[in-house]
Order: C-alpha cells, then structure tokens, then sequence
C-alpha cells in the first residue's frame, strides 16, 4: 500500500502539533512493512528531514520516498493546483494532508484525509486578524466538502466542527501520535553546551514544568501569579516555563500574547521562574525526567499533547478541565475547577507539591496512555481510513 504525506506546510520548530502529527506519523507508517511511504516536502528542507529520519534510526531506505518540491510562490497555491500533479505520478492509495488545507480535488486523483486540528480563530477572535479568520474559515469548508475524509484529533474537535460548520461530512477522530523514544533519554551524561546554565540552577532543587507556546489561552500568566502566592515553606521550589515566545509564533497575532517574562520581573521572580523559550528534545526529556509537577494551565486545546506526555512519563499532572484535556488525558490527571482562579492553583499545587506520591499516575495508567498514542497504533487508524475508502 502507498501512503502520502504533504508536508508543505512545515516550518520547522514553529508550527507546533502539526509538526509532532508529522514525526509521529512518520515513525508509525514506517514501521509497517506494508506501507511505502511517501513525503512531500519542500526541497529547502531536505537537510532537515535527513536529520530527522537519522536521528530516529530507523532503517528506511527501502520503504521511504522523499520527494522534494520547489514551491512556486504561495505554499497554498503550490498545494491546491502543483501538488495534484507530482502525487497523481505515484499513484498513492492515499494522501494524509497534516495541516487542514486540503489540494484541489478535481485535479488530485490519490484518495486524502486531511486534519483540521481545531476551531481556536472562532473562539478566540480577538486573537486573529480578519483576514486570517476569513482563510481559515474557507480552509475548512473547502476541506469538509473536498476531503474524503476529514480527521478530527478529539472528539471534541468533532463536536466543534458539526456545531459550528454546515457540512454532510461527519469527521474521523484519530489521536495525536507520541514519539516517546524522543523523551526516553535515560543516560544524559555529562552537562554540555546543549543545555543552558538554566538547568545547571535547577539540576538540585524541585520545581514545576510547564510546556506550552505564549499564546493568550494557554493561561501561563494564571500559573505564574499562583506560583507567587506558594506558602514560604515551598520557597525551594521553583517553575520552569518550556515554550515558544511570541516572536517566534505563527498563527495567531503576536501582540495579542502574555508578556511573561516581564510578569515575572514585575513580581519579582527572576530567581524563580525560568522561562526557556524553544528547546531541543533532549532539553525536554531532562525536565519531564526531573521535574515535581507538571502544570498545564490552558483554557482551549484541540488535543493538548504536553500533560499527555507528561502522564507518559509518570509525572502528577494539574491541568484544566477545559475543551478537549479531559477526553485526552483519559482522566488520569488532576484537573482546577475554575482555570482563571488564582487562589485555586495555588491551593492545588501547595497540595501536590507536599504529598507528591499521592498523585503520581499508576504504573498501568502510564502505560495506557503510552499504548494509546504510539506512533504504529495512530498509523494502523489512518491505514483503516484508506483501506475502508479503496473497499
């Protein structure tokens, strides 16, 4: 069987869950000796896909098919009339498109299944301009009417779309994969240039992890005005933040973002709060290895994926009950009533933080959620998808 991937929309390290649905794809569709695989992708980006595939030794000379394209001025163009032409050479049994646009139908012959990976613009309005709105809300009709099949990351995601869009199509809910070799460091040597002297502080003292992009609704700013008000016996304690900082963003209007770092100076956290903007995997792996606690402020995810992994890796997890974060953590995690209050994190936080085991997920619960997103078993639903299409 051949499988597909667009992956013009990449921009390496900047767009987020679509760029992990692409690794973990990849890694899941590879391992099935059944499947050739093929990967579009733009030809600027050659070198970092070679990266990618040495660094997850994985021996796929025989099965992977790298196929570069020179985009012709807008990715979007290039993927609605010049992508058609170069897969229908393939003749694919079908097509994934990773990020919610979706080539002209009438020119692609290949079945395709296409992720929209949430509706954020319609909740969040302010957070995007006007015409960006307008885009997306094409991109998603064009997808829904033009797709044959459209794939939600949660069912919560489907409900949004059957909610919000007038469409005959009734969205697919598959999971995002999780690439936990990425995180399975356990021999991290000696300290090196590739970690920051952030973590050299922190190597010895307990603190919380937080992982997210300083988006507005990931709530960070409720986390860190929580972390002030810790009682003077967790003083040791402190918080570290993982995540792009605005002017690395895509996708949502950079001067709408928290100013964390300046809400740190403001309450006078410098020494406490560690915000590291962009790391490496290893980087990551070391602080879901070591940390106390992770905290998951956010108040929309279409998945969700950072307290995910941080149940994957046997962490105790304080997170919101909001939009899709329940369904995905499978309710395996601790969850604040009121994500906007304060004095509530506060209070939960002190709580875990002084009874730590109390919390931590059962062996069987790591592993439940570890079974449920690896890569082979999210790759074996899209297989289905295609194979159920062809019959």
């Amino acid at each position: 069987m051949k499988i597909g991937i667009n992956s013009l929309f990449l921009k390496p390290s900047q767009v987020g869950g679509a760029e992990f649905v692409l690794k973990g794809l990849l890694v899941g569709l590879a391992l099935n000796k059944d499947i050739d695989l093929y990967i579009f992708i733009s030809d600027k980006l050659i070198s970092w896909l070679n990266e990618l595939i040495a660094s997850l030794n994985l021996n796929l000379a025989d099965r992977l098919n790298i196929i570069p394209i020179a985009i012709i001025g807008n990715r979007f163009v290039s993927e609605a009339f010049q992508l058609p032409i170069i897969i229908n050479r393939y003749q694919l049994d079908g097509l994934i498109n990773t990020n919610y646009f979706t080539p002209w139908r009438s020119l692609l012959k290949s079945p395709c299944a296409t992720i929209i990976y949430d509706l954020n613009y319609l909740h969040f309005p302010d957070l995007f301009s006007w015409y960006k709105k307008l885009w997306l809300r094409l991109a998603h009709q064009m997808t829904l009417a033009n797709a044959d099949i459209t794939v939600t990351i949660s069912e919560f995601v489907k409900q949004d779309i059957q909610k919000r869009y007038k469409s005959n199509q009734l969205p697919v809910v598959i999971y995002t994969p999780i690439l936990w070799s990425r995180l399975d460091i356990l021999n991290f040597g000696e300290w090196s240039s590739e970690f920051s002297k952030i973590d050299i502080s922190i190597s010895d003292r307990p603190f919380i992890l937080s992982v997210a992009n300083h988006y507005q609704h990931k709530n960070l700013s409720t986390l860190v005005k929580a972390f002030h008000k810790l009682p003077s016996s967790l003083n040791e304690v402190k918080l570290v933040l993982v995540g792009q900082l605005p002017n690395s963003l895509v996708g949502m209007r950079r001067d709408r973002c928290d100013d964390i770092p300046q809400l740190v100076r403001d309450l006078g956290l410098e020494n406490r709060v560690y915000v590291t903007g962009y790391i490496s995997d290893r980087e990551l792996a070391w602080y879901y290895h070591h940390a106390a606690l992770f905290a998951f402020p956010s108040v929309f995810e279409g998945f969700g994926m950072p307290p995910v992994e941080a149940l994957g890796m046997g962490l105790p997890v304080l997170t919101t009950k909001c939009t899709a974060i329940p369904e995905v953590t499978m309710n395996l995690a601790e969850y604040v009533e009121n994500p906007l209050d304060v004095d509530e994190w506060c209070d939960r936080l002190t709580t875990m933080l002084s009874d730590r085991d109390k919390y931590l997920p059962t062996q069987a619960e790591v592993q439940q959620i570890r079974q449920t997103y690896e890569p082979v078993a999210i790759a074996k639903k899209y297989i289905e998808v295609f194979r159920n299409i062809k019959n």
